[in-house]
């Protein structure tokens, strides 16, 4: 309770007759020191303070005081006006200022001067009180404290933590971001069942102090209630949140509980707003965050999931959702145009009858002939009208399509200003070629604001406001207004396309990968087009990154550790990343990431060096969780070059060196070069042309006969297939067998040979010829096929050959590789009377000790390896001796070589 003295003027005589009353003063010198006030006393015709102490004896005197005001350090600089107001006679009511001591003590004082209904008399004093009233304004500040706090975590309860929140919101900049989290603990109840309730509030309490430390004090960290946490990152970057969230996720798994030692996970829920994006509140953010929250716990808990699209509220609400809303906006841009187009937006039927009525409105404001929506088709090159707005006597504009120059359009793009807009007069078009400067100033146009239209950051095209009777100069708060203008349309465009898509089938592509919280691939691509467009690639680099036999290790260890080690890999990547701008980083799918960032050193080489020893630390610091997985990573790199003509055209180029990265070798990374270019090129013709290819019959299979060497009569052949293109050039195996080998298309060749054989034999046997078996070589991927069998007697019975005229061959080296798939195979067709070859025996000496193992009919030597034999006296007994014991073994030995050279030895 705040005391006061009663205040009186005070002439000199009544000054001298309470001075010499002693008992009264003596009463109210105690009175005042228990009741924390002090009395001063100012004249204002001398400009004089005095202040009494306890014993209403001067303690201070001041004079000159309102002169000297602003030199007075104990009162707060802030506070001192209203004081001296209150001196001067021009404020009545109290005045509560802050006051710093001798010793730097802060305290909060009430400043109060009676008011009289006398006239003044000269050389009258004014009396007033000081009262301290610091406590209770502690007291108060403690009272509101707890009214916001929650009462066993310290941390904001759910009411004010809403509340704070929303009013970031409210007033959030639009070119800033945020991020909101729900923290949920994993299987509480049972913590509570388990271990008590006691137990269970130690540890709410260990985990929001973890929580306190960990975030920055601007943050707003609530309890929602129960075992609910939820957290708003004001002003946070997207690299920051991902960043914050995976730390996060590993610091509540390392809380350790002395009670009982026991541990905990979380499950997190986590939704973004970028910057540019305002009129969301609370719920809408909390529905997104939530709803990543509970993909969370279904995948398992113990992990963080990103929403990956913002509008994933409206799934739990029943009203459409608006970017802008009319009320949000009206009172952020104080601005009536502005209003009334969103409230055009957000009250018609129809977008069509909204965006014409909103140019007209916009043409009407600001005195325009025209306004057109401009579509801009940047990879083709091509421009056309949307929608138009034109007054009478006003022609129309771009009534069809039209193209433009890539060097015009870089002009145009790059001279855009910070509001999206550049000005264009028509007489000062110097700087475009004759055909842009037409394009752009048709329609009788003296002056043209252009201003720039986006779709999920991708450039779509323009909006023109169009002048046509007289040149004009626009002010930058009109440019301002118009750039606002132009993004509420593009927001509302862009939302119309995406109902328009959704009608047709298409679904909206998601913002984030709910998984690792990186950007879109869509959004990706967007922002690389973005770049690429506006031509600025110097030194912008593209890395694509992918795990080596990750199915192999999600089948080994499950998808929940495959899951672990790609959130792990982001946040490593986050990691070594210096500056958010400029750089986007995602997972494409799968285990597959790319990014890109601008590159600031010289030296190429050292670019790969980088990324190679990133991945070298990555794989060094894992390799031990996966034992029985030899993991690797590969990555491609692409230096954007100027002639790049597309997102696209970087991606490949990137997975191209990727594909080139030989990581048994220990060998990370690969940088794209002219060369890889080339090769990919020609992988890509030959992968694209294989099925014109096999309708066409360019592919055709050659018999390589096997003769006995007791009396040269054949008793055999070998199949061989070559790629004989319509102008007669022939491809030789080794150019486009290794190429179906790894994209998996070698099956469907090997079984097209296959059937080319069996129509071969069958048309022998047609015409009484002297049948000899046939081998066929056969791909290692039919060895892991469990209907290869079942797809080879199939094309025998369509033919009706016998089995016994087909032999599948498989080379030593690829039977290694997959041993016990290769037995099994060999064993099936053995069952059905095929036979079975293991060819270029020798190349490695990798069976020997398992060759009575192999249910194979016939083993040919390599030709390497007879070569080698027949170079010296020992090899050709070693030769020999190998024969001799194949043979023993009751397989028929078929030698590689020229028949004349192979009889003079053998």
């Amino acid at each position: 309770m705040s005391y006061t003295a009663d205040m009186i003027n005070i002439d000199s005589q009544d000054h001298a007759k309470l001075a010499s009353n002693t008992r009264k003063l003596r009463e109210l010198a105690e009175l005042l020191q228990h009741s924390g006030i002090s009395i001063f006393e100012y004249f204002p015709e001398e400009d004089l303070l005095l202040v009494y102490d306890g014993n209403l004896k001067i303690k201070r005197q001041l004079p000159d005081y309102l002169k000297r005001f602003d030199e007075i350090t104990q009162i707060s600089a802030a506070d001192r006006p209203s004081v001296a107001e209150l001196m001067r006679g021009n404020r009545t009511e109290p005045v509560e200022v802050q006051m710093r001591d001798a010793n730097g003590r802060i305290s909060n004082c009430i400043f109060s001067l009676p008011q009289s209904d006398s006239e003044e008399t000269p050389g009258h004093s004014l009396v007033g009180t000081i009262t301290d009233v610091t406590l209770e304004r502690e007291r108060e500040n403690i009272l509101k404290e707890k009214a916001q706090r929650d009462s066993m975590t310290m941390l904001y309860n759910h009411s004010y933590g809403k509340e704070k929140i929303e009013q970031y919101l409210r007033h959030k900049n639009p070119y800033s971001s945020c991020g909101l989290l729900i923290i949920d603990i994993d299987y509480f109840k049972t913590v509570n069942d388990v271990y008590g309730h006691l137990f269970g509030d130690i540890v709410l309490t260990e985990l929001a102090s973890l929580l306190a430390r960990s975030f920055n004090r601007t943050d707003v960290i609530m309890r929602a209630g129960g075992d609910e946490f939820v957290i708003l990152m004001e002003e946070a970057s997207h690299t920051a949140l991902v960043k914050k969230t995976t730390e996060l996720i590993k610091e509540i798994r390392a809380l350790r509980f002395r009670e009982n030692d026991s541990t905990i996970t979380c499950s997190i829920g986590v939704c973004f707003l970028p910057e540019n994006l305002t009129g969301y509140t609370y719920d809408q953010l909390f529905a997104n965050a939530d709803w990543a929250l509970y993909r969370a716990k279904e995948h398992g808990r113990n992990r963080f999931e990103f929403c990956d699209n913002l509008k994933r509220y409206e799934e739990s609400e029943a009203h459409q959702n608006v970017l802008l809303s009319p009320e949000s906006s009206a009172l952020y841009l104080q601005n009536d145009i502005i209003s009334t187009v969103l409230e055009i937006f957000e009250k018609r039927n129809t977008f069509e009858a909204a965006i014409y009525q909103a140019l007209e409105l916009i043409g009407g404001h600001f005195h325009l002939d025209r306004n057109t929506v401009v579509r801009r088709d940047t990879g083709a090159r091509m421009s056309g009208r949307q929608f138009q707005y034109h007054g009478k006597n006003v022609p129309e504009a771009l009534p069809t399509e039209s193209s433009f120059e890539k060097e015009d359009f870089l002009t145009l793009f790059n001279n855009y200003d910070s509001d999206g807009t550049i000005v264009l007069h028509y007489d000062d078009m110097a700087m475009y070629s004759k055909g842009a400067a037409d394009l752009l100033m048709q329609g009788e146009a003296k002056t043209v604001l252009y201003a720039a239209l986006y779709c999920e950051g991708k450039y779509t095209g323009a909006i023109s406001y169009v002048v046509c009777q007289n040149k004009r100069e626009w002010t930058t708060v009109q440019r301002h207004q118009l750039g606002v203008l132009t993004k509420i349309i593009s927001a509302h465009l862009a939302k119309h396309l995406a109902i328009e898509a959704s009608g047709t089938g298409s679904a909206a592509s998601p913002s984030f990968d709910s998984l690792t919280g990186l950007v879109s691939f869509t959004r990706f691509r967007d922002d690389l087009e973005h770049l690429i467009q506006a031509g600025q690639t110097d030194n912008l680099v593209v890395v694509y990154t992918d795990f080596v036999n990750f199915k192999y290790l999600n089948k080994k260890y499950g998808y929940r550790m495959g899951d672990f080690l790609l959130k792990d890999f982001a946040s490593c990547i986050y990691g070594t990343m210096k500056s958010d701008q400029d750089t986007c980083f995602s997972r494409i799918v799968s285990d597959q990431f790319i990014f890109f960032m601008y590159y600031t050193g010289s030296d190429r080489e050292q670019a790969r060096n980088a990324v190679h020893k990133i991945n070298e630390d990555f794989i060094n610091a894992h390799a031990s969780f996966f034992p029985d997985v030899n993991l690797s990573l590969r990555s491609g790199i692409y230096f954007v070059e100027p002639d790049c003509g597309s997102a696209s055209a970087a991606i490949d180029a990137a997975n191209s060196a990727r594909r080139q990265v030989d990581s048994a070798s220990g060998n990370f990374a690969c940088l794209y070069d002219k060369q890889l270019n080339l090769e990919q090129t020609r992988e890509t013709e030959i992968i694209n042309n294989m099925g014109i290819a096999l309708k066409n019959g360019e592919f055709q299979v050659f018999m390589q006969p096997k003769f006995s060497l007791q009396d040269y009569s054949i008793i055999g052949a070998e199949t061989l297939v070559r790629w004989i293109k319509p102008d007669g050039t022939v491809m030789p195996p080794d150019s486009f067998i290794s190429i179906y080998e790894r994209t998996g298309k070698i099956s469907e060749l090997d079984f097209y040979v296959f059937e080319q054989v069996a129509a071969f034999l069958a048309k022998n046997n047609a015409l009484g010829r002297r049948q000899v078996p046939i081998s066929i070589n056969a791909s290692i991927l039919h060895a892991s096929d469990s209907n290869t069998v079942k797809h080879y007697l199939d094309i025998l019975k369509k033919y009706n050959v016998d089995p016994s005229l087909t032999e599948i061959e498989l080379t030593e080296t690829a039977t290694v590789s997959d041993y016990t798939n290769v037995v099994q195979l060999f064993q099936q067709l053995q069952n059905v009377n095929m036979l079975t070859s293991l060819d270029d025996f020798g190349a490695g000496y990798s069976v020997l000790n398992t060759i009575t193992e192999i249910p194979v009919n016939t083993v040919k030597l390599d030709r390497v390896f007879i070569t080698r034999c027949e170079a010296s006296e020992k090899g050709i007994y070693f030769l020999k001796q190998i024969i001799s014991m194949v043979k023993g073994l009751g397989y028929r030995v078929i030698c590689e070589g020229s028949r004349q050279k192979t009889r003079s030895r053998f």
